[in-house]
Formats: structure tokens, sequence, C-alpha cells
């Protein structure tokens, strides 16, 4: 769990910003995560458009809104395990309902009855479950009754460390569950053995340790906040055209710092990982 909030943040583990002082952009800078997210959430206001922002850690959450409301200035609701059944009714009020608050922050787990996000039309995972599917109940509080727009959910990732392995294992994970439940036959082990064409799959979710890569090239002078993201690469991520999900779905538009698919059949849905 430490090694996972390392790949989120220092100021996990200590906050640097003694005696009320509030902090300054070291808070971005300290981090290749909050580099991205201050690159990609401005531009996605900038279009008008509402965000929602999931993370498994509280005091992620608390640098988070620290980030958007004191070197932003931006107008933020939040749930997470502490805060009461009326105040999460009235912030998911305001969010649906006020055009001027864009952004809410969430605890991946924070679940419940009547959490309907469909006003955003954009989701970023900033670090993902061990659980896959805790994952997709996630980005279900935008894909929820009322929704009108196409929805792109953004996986930030750091490369080479837990939580490259922790993607791995959600995905193959995923792949055995789509072996062994299609189309609403269940299979056992022996019945998928049986069937040739699932060897091979079956044969790399087990034993191969390779399931995605994430390469990118760093120089030893390492990075700086404008070579995070490029004007271009926000224009491709940003993009919510139908030839946007026809390129995604072919496995187009991907770069060295992340990749485009398309995940949803019928659902209109777009997932960037974003690879810091």
């Amino acid at each position: 769990m430490q090694l996972r909030l390392v790949c989120n943040s220092p100021n996990n583990f200590y906050w640097p910003w003694a005696n009320d002082e509030e902090p300054d952009r070291s808070l971005i800078f300290s981090s290749g995560k909050m580099l991205l997210l201050d690159q990609l959430v401005p531009y996605l206001f900038e279009r008008d458009h509402k965000v929602l922002i999931f993370s498994q850690f509280k005091t992620q959450l608390d640098i988070l809104e620290d980030w958007a409301t004191l070197l932003h200035s931006w107008p933020v609701c939040r749930i997470d395990g502490g805060v009461k059944q009326q105040d999460r009714h009235s912030q998911i009020r305001d969010f649906n309902e006020d055009p001027n608050v864009k952004l809410f922050l969430l605890s991946t787990r924070a679940g419940g009855q009547g959490i309907n996000l469909a006003s955003a039309d954009t989701v970023i995972l900033f670090d993902s479950d061990w659980n896959p599917q805790q994952d997709l109940q996630a980005q279900d509080r935008a894909h929820r009754i009322g929704q009108t727009k196409p929805v792109i959910v953004y996986r930030l990732a750091t490369k080479g460390t837990v939580e490259q392995l922790l993607l791995e294992k959600a995905q193959g994970k995923r792949k055995l569950e789509k072996l062994v439940i299609q189309k609403g036959k269940f299979k056992t082990l022996d019945g998928i053995i049986k069937d040739d064409e699932n060897i091979d799959d079956l044969r790399r979710i087990l034993t191969d340790q390779e399931f995605e890569k994430y390469e990118i090239n760093v120089d030893a002078d390492g990075i700086g906040a404008q070579d995070i993201l490029s004007d271009k690469d926000l224009e491709v991520l940003t993009d919510r055209s139908e030839e946007a999900y026809r390129r995604a779905a072919e496995g187009l538009d991907a770069s060295d710092g992340f990749e485009v698919m398309e995940t949803g059949k019928g659902d209109a849905q777009l997932l960037a990982q974003l690879k810091t």
C-alpha cells in the first residue's frame, strides 16, 4: 500500500507546509501524476466538461482537494467514507445542477445507492484497485440513466512500479473472466481447456507476466511540466468525435505517454491510459 502511495505523491507521507501555510506549486511538481493532471483538467474545463476523479486513498483526496481549491480556486465536491449521507445528497445535487461546479473527488469504493453523476462526461482514475470490478463500478457513476454524452475514462499509471503489476494482474483477471463467462454460458476449467481456441489465451493469463508494457524514455535531465503532454496530445485525449472512437477501436492515436482504446461495445466509451 505504501508503494502505491509513492506512485501517487510523496506528500502522502509528509506535508511540507507546516504552520497552516498554503501549498505552493511544488505540490504539483513533486508528482508525475499531478503534473499530468494539472495540464489535463484545465484543458477539459475550458471545453466545459465535468470531471470525476477517483482515488483509493483519503490522503490523496486531501492533496487533490488542496490542489483544486487553493491553487486553482475551483469549487469542489467530495465524497469519501467520512462524508455524511445528507452531505452526499447535497453535493451530488450541486454537482449535477450547478454549471460552475465541474470537479467531483470520490473514493473509488464510495458506494451506496443514489450516486448518480450523469452530468459528468469525464472520469479520471488517479490510481487503480486490485479488483478491476471496483474501477468499473467507479466508472459507472457517470454511466447512469440520464447520461447523454460520450464518456472518456482516463487511467493514470506509473511505469515500472507496483502499479504496472497491479494493472497487469487486473487485466489478467478480466481476460480470465471473459473466458469463463462468455455470452451467458459458464465454463469449467476443463471445458476451457477442451476448447482449442481458448488454450493460448488461458496459457497467457495463467503463466505470462507481461500482459501490458508501459515504456517511456526519459533522459537524464528528467522531464518538466511542459513535456508531460503536448497540445496535440491533449487534442487526441479529449477528442470525443465519432472518428476518435473509430481510431481508438483500431488501436491508433497511441503515443509514448499514453494509449487510447475503445472499451464499450455500444456504450460509446473511450479509455485513455496515461503513463507517467
